[in-house]
Parts: structure tokens; sequence; C-alpha cells
């Protein structure tokens, strides 16, 4: 029994890699929340927020994927920036937990360029619930505990330079491939092995009149052992209160696309925003699902009003 437990540990890891080996938090609205994705976002407008983020990936499938956030990303004198995330993901009898906070600097290179760079640590840790599994022989002592990885370290870096329309980023939010224990809860089963991440993304602003600004943005992600993946956004932003586009994921290696959908965004007031993503997966995951939702609520305050006009508006 003892192996089979081992063995379904192990089946719930060749889930999560099936399912875009995903163990860095995955997002539709990755411009409206940057910085999880790049420690130097933090700070990198004059604008400060908190906000709440909920991701309900391939509804219809038990145990799929589900991501929950809640963040707070401040802009600090001297330059600074501090941004503060909590992360839940749920994958089948797998939980993931991480506390984060990252630190940044903004330099002024000219009147209309800056470069920030970032640093980030983190703590996390890693549950699988082997109570929630339906087995044959209720009372089986060997599924009777569930295992947890103890307190896990690790750290990120990332890059970003920016102007008033158009920004460029580079980021590796986990740079160590093995995550540091500095709690051991004594258990003889324990998966600490992360795929690096590196994100590189961009986007910029074009007027196309009074009351309409175009925003179209990409990122590219690179993972250790797998695919290489481009998401595609791209917002009409229409009097500084409503916006819409739609959106495109693409799985490079395999040469076809893995996702369809589109964005909205309301404005509500001078300081909440409401954010929705839905995607329709074109792989074969179409067979057992056809939808993924994602929601977002934001609260901002600072000194800029003219939102919209600056794809900084969407950190």
């Amino acid at each position: 029994m003892k192996k089979i437990r081992i063995i379904i540990a192990l089946a719930g890891l060749l889930i999560a890699s099936l399912a875009q080996a995903q163990q860095e938090p995955m997002y539709g609205q990755y411009i409206f929340n940057s910085s999880v994705l790049n420690p130097a976002q933090a700070g990198a407008e004059k604008l400060s927020q908190w906000g709440v983020l909920s991701r309900f990936q391939f509804v219809g499938i038990k145990g799929a994927p589900n991501t929950n956030t809640a963040y707070v990303n401040l802009k600090l004198p001297r330059q600074l920036g501090l941004a503060v995330g909590l992360y839940q993901d749920k994958l089948g009898i797998e939980e993931h937990f991480q506390l984060q906070a990252d630190l940044a600097y903004h330099a002024r290179l000219s009147d209309s360029w800056r470069l920030s760079a970032g640093i980030r640590v983190m703590a996390s840790n890693h549950n699988f619930n082997f109570r929630k599994l339906e087995h044959l022989e209720p009372g089986d002592p060997y599924f009777a505990e569930n295992i947890t990885s103890g307190i896990l370290l690790n750290a990120g870096a990332g890059l970003l330079l920016s102007s008033q329309r158009s920004f460029f980023g580079l980021a590796m939010p986990r740079v160590f491939g093995k995550d540091m224990q500095i709690y051991d809860p004594g258990n003889y089963l324990f998966f600490n092995e992360k795929n690096r991440h590196l994100f590189a993304y961009a986007g910029t602003n074009i007027p196309l009149s009074h009351s309409i600004v175009f925003v179209p943005s990409t990122l590219l992600k690179y993972a250790d052992d797998a695919p290489l993946q481009l998401d595609m956004n791209t917002m009409f932003v229409f009097d500084d209160v409503f916006s819409f586009g739609p959106l495109l994921k693409s799985n490079l290696s395999d040469g076809w696309v893995d996702a369809l959908g589109f964005l909205i965004g309301l404005q509500l007031g001078e300081n909440w925003y409401f954010g929705y993503v839905f995607e329709h997966p074109t792989n074969n995951l179409n067979i057992v699902t056809k939808q993924t939702h994602e929601v977002s609520l934001r609260f901002i305050w600072g000194e800029q009003k003219d939102r919209f006009r600056s794809p900084r508006y969407f950190f």
C-alpha cells in the first residue's frame, strides 16, 4: 500500500505536467496582474493597488486546476516599490500555498524611459490531501494521513523597461530549480523539484480616436521540460470605462493553438476595476471541457488620473 501511495503522488505530478507544467500561477489577465510574473513590477506606476483574482480552469473536470490570489502593489518613496502576494493553487488532491514579497527599484533613463529591477523572496507549502481520495478500502491507514512539504524557500528576479506608451519585461519568478526546505515535517515522501519559468512580455497602447485606445500585448513562456507557450491579448478601451478584446494561447513547440477567448474590463467609478476572462480550449481537452473562467477585482489609488492612456495601468 505504501507503493500505491507513492504511485498516486507521482500520478498527481504527471497530471500537473500535462496541464502545461503549471507550477507557477497561470492567468489570462496577466496584463492586469503582471507583478505575479515579474518582481520589477512592484511600484512600477504612481498608482498603488490591491486586488483579488480567481481562475477556474477546465470547468467540468473533477479536480481541475483552481487558482486564487490576493495581492497589494505599493509605490514607495525613493523610487522604490513593494508588492506582496498570497497564492493558492489546487489540482486534484494537490494543494499549494505561496507567500511572496517583491522589492523593486526604478531608475529613470530619460524623460520617456525607465528601467526597473526587482527581487523576490517566497515561502511556500505543498500538500497532498490523501484523505480526499475515494479508494476501495475505507479506513486504510496508508491513506489516513496527508503529506505536507513543510516550509520551502525560493527567490526570483526580473527587469522592466517602460515608457508612457510601451513596456518590455523579462523575469524568472523562481530562480532555483529546487526549493530550500527549512522545516521537515518528517514525511517519507516529498517532492520539491520545480520547473523554472522564464517570462518575456511586451505591450503598447495605440490611440485610434479620442475615445478608443488599442492595447495589444504578448507573453512568451518558457519552462524546463515543457513546451514553449505564447499568449496574445488585444484590448480595445472605450472612453476609459469599458474594455474588450480577444485572446489566444498557443503551444509553439507543437505548432497549434491551445485556447481562444476574450477579456472584458469595466471601470467602476474612480477606484474600482472588474475584469473577466473566458477561454475555450481548442486542443484535445475540448472533448471533456469547453470553458475556463477568470474573474478579478481591484482597488486602485494614486496620483495618475488618466489611467487607460498608459499601458502601465494594467500592471
